[in-house]
């Protein structure tokens, strides 16, 4: 009878260990998953105040423009690293650096940047995925204004393309590989932000109007 009641004795302190370890086991995988939680919404409140200064940022590019106030469209990046637009030019892409907006004519018609159509401007871009080009009834899925956190013109590769010499594609392409959002307005053209020692720039206008030759 003794010996049974130490078995049992025994028996009783391994299943309190083992029920301690997996208590602590579930335990850690709680706080486990209670960092993973408070890592996550640390980065999503990063990323808010990240969006919350570029909206800003982009109203103080839509303002420039519906001015037309050059002075301030060239505070929107840097002159060390220029700007590139981008409009056809027949079949291909044509390439331009300006270090000020005033520098800036299209080819063949040689307007001025603010001459340029710039139809629902004031709209601010949501955040979703950027429209489809389609070219059935509209040129794209979807109509409005979007930003996204993606590099389609690096993805591109609309360098090798262009009218450019190596020098101007090796400048072009590092210049790219900066780019945090995009910007599609449907209504006029793309636009694409860099995000350089933590202040936004313009670094690109895409003036092509999608499938039109």
């Amino acid at each position: 009878m003794i010996k049974y009641k130490k078995v049992v004795a025994v028996s009783f302190l391994i299943s309190f260990v083992a029920c301690s370890e997996a208590s602590q086991n579930d335990n850690n995988i709680q706080e486990q998953q209670q960092e993973t939680i408070d890592t996550s919404i640390a980065n999503v409140t990063k990323e808010q105040v990240d969006t919350t200064s570029f909206l800003q940022f982009y109203q103080q590019l839509v303002a420039a423009i519906e001015t037309k106030n050059a002075a301030a469209f060239n505070q929107l990046f840097y002159k060390d690293y220029g700007l590139y637009i981008i409009e056809s030019s027949g079949a291909m892409p044509q390439v331009s650096k300006v270090y000020t907006i005033e520098q800036y004519k299209t080819t063949g018609t040689a307007q001025g940047f603010f001459d340029l159509q710039f139809d629902s401007l004031s709209l601010m871009p949501a955040e979703e995925q950027l429209p489809k080009v389609v070219c059935e009834k509209n040129n794209h899925d979807k109509q409005g204004c979007f930003q996204e956190n993606i590099n389609p013109l690096k993805d591109s590769e609309i360098w090798n393309y262009a009218n450019l010499n190596e020098k101007e594609v090796q400048a072009i392409q590092f210049r790219s590989e900066t780019i945090k959002i995009t910007v599609v307005n449907t209504y006029n053209y793309t636009f694409y932000f860099s995000q350089i020692n933590g202040s936004w720039q313009l670094s690109f206008i895409d003036l092509r109007i999608p499938c039109t030759a």
